[in-house]
């Protein structure tokens, strides 16, 4: 398989996040390569257009790499990505795209250990490890949450799947083998898309690899760091989880395959919660408790739009 790297395009959906994205892309313009880059931004608000502002003034600064923006006006996190898609492929030379949240910030050497890893590999999609910052102290019960831990492998490597486009590459290849609009826009609004794209591309025989070396920083904002958002997180999480399941399996598969998790994560939520006095234990139990019943609800087909508030800036 081809693995030879010509234009990568580095993808990044924005909404509502000038500060964030004025963070990435001057991270990205840090970038120790001499690969051939071409931003990519793609503003999911149609009325403030805060994105299309950023770039129009970190253009006409004398940008490092070629930059352009879009405007996607129907708000929906694949949607965005879809047109990021569809733009950078447009382009016969883009051999790869990247993909970056506009509340990331990327290593110096973040793009080229994701091309080793790709070209080690063989891999069509490589993801890469996730680092967290807090824009404010964070209270002691909630610091151990796994939520707020960095996402690592601890090693590089092939893996089974990657499941999310918060830091990753994806080679054009793979991208035009899943149709013209590959993010499900059903899923507009509660997250997941880009796992159901990537299991999508697994049981299409893809190849997957994880780069610990290509590291990026997300800034987590203070509203993200309370018992609430961790908790329906965890039901988020469980809901499209089940979501992607049902769309490869049906319903009932699905509930076949999952009840044991779904009957095993509400007892010891509901239970361990009740047997601690300690607030960040209660709290992470609980969630356990949450995710099984987000699998109950994208199991019986409710949606939980996680995504139609923003948090940061």
């Amino acid at each position: 398989m081809d693995r030879a790297i010509g234009k990568i395009v580095i993808g990044i959906a924005t909404c509502n996040r000038p500060q964030g994205l004025l963070r990435t892309l001057r991270s990205i313009a840090q970038q120790d390569t001499c690969l051939h880059l071409e931003i990519l931004v793609a503003d999911n608000d149609a009325t403030r257009q805060e994105g299309m502002a950023v770039v129009e003034r970190i253009a006409s600064e004398g940008y490092r790499w070629p930059i352009r923006a879009l405007l996607v006006a129907e708000r929906g996190i694949p949607r965005v990505r879809n047109a990021l898609v569809a733009q950078a492929l447009g382009d016969p030379a883009v051999t790869h795209v990247a993909m970056l949240d506009d509340d990331e910030a990327a290593s110096p050497g973040w793009i080229e250990a994701m091309v080793d890893a790709a070209r080690q590999w063989n891999a069509d999609v490589v993801g890469g490890a996730v680092l967290r910052e807090m824009d404010a102290p964070v209270p002691g019960w909630a610091a151990p949450h796994p939520l707020l831990q960095p996402k690592m492998r601890g090693q590089s490597g092939r893996v089974d799947l990657v499941d999310s486009t918060a830091n990753v590459l994806i080679a054009a290849s793979a991208l035009h083998a899943m149709g013209s609009a590959p993010f499900d826009e059903r899923m507009a609004l509660t997250g997941g898309s880009d796992k159901q794209l990537f299991s999508r591309m697994q049981r299409a025989g893809h190849r997957f690899a994880w780069s610990e070396e290509a590291v990026v920083t997300e800034l987590i904002p203070a509203s993200r760091v309370t018992q609430k958002w961790l908790l329906m997180r965890g039901y988020r999480i469980g809901m499209t989880d089940m979501m992607v399941e049902r769309f490869h399996k049906g319903r009932m598969r699905a509930l076949l395959s999952e009840a044991p998790r779904i009957l095993g994560g509400a007892a010891s939520g509901a239970f361990g919660a009740l047997l601690t006095r300690d607030r960040g234990k209660r709290v992470q139990r609980l969630g356990r408790l949450y995710r099984a019943a987000g699998k109950i609800a994208g199991l019986a087909g409710f949606h939980y739009e996680e995504y139609r508030k923003v948090h940061g800036a």
